[in-house]
């Protein structure tokens, strides 16, 4: 019997270690007006952000429903495996919740559940680190108690280009977006207790990598033995001046990249790009 690990499409995992480790995402839904698509499954991040620049309304999401999260568990558990699912925080998303709810109704002991507090980049982080545990043979027990560990330290930085998506989430007002982009502001955010929360903001786009380069300095962070997982929402240019920046500055060997979907995108919009590590 060996160990599965679960997560859902908010997580915006790497594809190759998706297929390494084998996986199981679970996707939550975009909705497009009357029309609604599985996010990496029906609707490619490439195909969302196309849709986005067309549509005249922000998009919505629907998180994955107890009934989704029962097939899956009781497919693997069929299958003679031990699951351990990690999935988007509880304070963004009633996903991790309902995967309690399936759980309970399969009355399996056979399945645990974390809440990582995180969403996309660091969500992924936090299963990639689950992945390899379970392939070194960890034991669930092992895995969870790292989990629970690191993702209290596990630092995250995200720049979101625009504000227009922030504004029409709700995040902002329509005057806060207004005067954000006349002044050309780049919100830097990060994670805390589960939800995103302002670090920073930053007065154009090239100031945003110089503002990541000190904000590193200033707290000594050494990242020369680090994994860095970073991400980009469309902007495939801006991760390469990111991943560049960490490789001259800091000296970093381990960098994981991949894409936001669906479900992060349509409240990051396009131009995001983000980054996150465990410093210990």
């Amino acid at each position: 019997m060996g160990i599965r690990i679960v997560t859902d499409s908010a997580s915006d995992l790497n594809i190759d270690i998706e297929k390494k480790y084998n996986i199981e995402i679970v996707p939550l839904t975009v909705n497009f007006d009357s029309q609604s698509y599985k996010d990496r499954v029906e609707i490619t991040s490439e195909e969302f952000f196309n849709k986005l620049d067309e549509s005249k309304v922000i998009p919505s999401t629907s998180q994955v429903n107890p009934k989704e999260f029962e097939d899956v568990f009781k497919s693997i558990i069929d299958e003679g495996d031990e699951i351990l699912g990690i999935f988007l925080s509880s304070h963004l998303s009633g996903t991790y919740n309902a995967a309690l709810i399936a759980k309970d109704m399969l009355k399996s002991n056979q399945i645990t559940i974390i809440d990582s507090q995180m969403v996309s980049l660091s969500e992924g982080l936090l299963v990639y680190k689950a992945a390899v545990m379970a392939s070194q043979g960890k034991s669930v027990n092992d895995i969870v108690e790292y989990i629970n560990q690191v993702k209290e330290s596990l630092k995250t930085i995200i720049v979101v280009d625009t504000l227009d998506y922030l504004r029409k989430g709700g995040r902002l007002t329509a005057s806060q977006a207004f005067i954000g982009g006349i002044l050309n502001l780049k919100p830097i955010l990060t994670m805390s207790q589960g939800k995103l929360v302002p670090l920073n903001k930053v007065r154009g786009r090239k100031k945003t990598l110089q503002w990541i380069n000190n904000w590193l300095k200033e707290n000594n962070v050494d990242l020369t033995d680090k994994t860095i997982y970073i991400v980009h929402a469309r902007d495939e240019k801006y991760l390469e001046e990111l991943e560049t920046m960490l490789i001259e500055e800091f000296g970093v060997k381990d960098i994981i990249k991949s894409e936001v979907g669906a479900i992060v995108g349509t409240h990051s919009g396009p131009g995001a790009i983000g980054m996150c590590f465990i410093p210990h």
